[in-house]
């Protein structure tokens, strides 16, 4: 009984598995791919290159069905009738169009000639993916794992997500508080060998939905009406009169700058509000900045804290026009560490053990 019971557990899951993967909408995007011809014959030939490139577009469309808070179901579709083999400078099939196909991906192997580009995702102008290895030879071709894994990060861009790497700071290339930013983790942070949407990523590719997107407008469009800043003093009430600065981090440029974007004064409790789109506008990307270093200031005391896109623009997926940073002035100095003893530190854990 027990087992048939059990049986019956199994069939009903299935078929509600079934049942919740049929109402969740299908986005079907057609995808037209080139390749080059050296990458061709360098790599086996057109058969070889073909399956592939089929195996390369099943790791996408896994990696876009492998989080259920996908609200669609995603499928890269490869016209294989309109597949084709190029013999020129891959950067300049980029810009080719393709009106009948969402998607256009070229592929290049060994970027041969000196006057190819970078690859990546090349614009909601373009709708386009140039998918290329740097390397000449046969074992780093744009069909090993951490090449597919670059791909799906663009067909990332595709759906409308920025880069979250371009929002990560160094901690030697940070001069206001020296410490680093290196971002959540997510296959638009760090794509290689990673299996992770973060949170902000799923949001902002169900937002884009089934529609070919302007990533630039999305971006923009999704900071929230506000942000305020709390700053609290070593004893936790508000630091009425605190200095409250920002320092921009640009795109790409894993570093802040010492040049102060905003600066506030913090009211009776504490408070600083701000516009949502204090990053300023830019023509790409939308927001000249992706991430903004606060410094608060308060009796000669500071503390610090960040604010990177991919956090600030939740509080709108949240409902919330308004995104709320709290920074605490910590009154205490830090250990030395010439003060700092081993046996002492040692000798007290195991006795606090007892």
């Amino acid at each position: 009984m027990r087992k048939l019971f059990l049986t019956l557990l199994t069939i009903v899951a299935a078929v509600s598995s079934v049942l919740t993967a049929a109402a969740r909408p299908q986005y079907r995007f057609t995808v037209k791919v080139g390749v080059d011809t050296h990458t061709i014959d360098s790599l086996g030939g057109l058969d070889w290159v073909k399956r592939e490139t089929a195996r390369m577009f099943n790791r996408i469309n896994e990696a876009f069905a492998s989080d259920e808070r996908f609200v669609g179901e995603y499928s890269f579709e490869v016209d294989w009738d309109a597949f084709y083999v190029y013999d020129g400078v891959s950067t300049k099939e980029v810009y080719k169009p393709h009106p009948d196909h969402d998607y256009l991906v070229i592929i290049d192997g060994y970027k041969s000639s000196p006057e190819e580009q970078g690859g990546g995702w090349y614009g909601s102008q373009w709708q386009c993916v140039y998918h290329s290895r740097i390397h000449n030879d046969r074992f780093n071709n744009p069909f090993e794992p951490g090449a597919i894994d670059g791909i799906i990060h663009e067909f990332g861009h595709a759906r409308g997500m920025p880069d979250i790497y371009a929002m990560v700071v160094n901690a030697d290339r940070n001069p206001i508080s020296h410490t680093e930013h290196r971002g959540v983790r997510c296959i638009m942070n760090y794509p290689y060998g990673e299996r992770h949407w973060s949170t902000y990523a799923v949001n902002m590719i169900n937002l884009a939905a089934d529609r070919r997107v302007e990533i630039d407008d999305l971006v923009a469009a999704m900071c929230p009406e506000k942000i305020v800043v709390n700053v609290t003093t070593p004893e936790g009430k508000a630091a009425e009169g605190a200095a409250v600065r920002l320092y921009p981090v640009g795109w790409y440029s894993y570093s802040v700058s010492p040049e102060v974007l905003a600066d506030f004064v913090a009211d009776k409790g504490g408070r600083v509000e701000m516009p949502g789109d204090i990053y300023g506008h830019w023509d790409e990307f939308g927001l000249r900045y992706p991430n903004l270093l606060v410094e608060a200031e308060w009796n000669g005391q500071k503390s610090y804290g960040w604010l990177p896109l991919y956090e600030v623009q939740l509080a709108r997926f949240d409902g919330s026009e308004c995104y709320v940073l709290n920074l605490h002035i910590k009154g205490d100095e830090p250990t030395k560490i010439e003060d700092f003893n081993p046996e002492e530190a040692l000798a007290n854990l195991l006795e606090a053990k007892r």
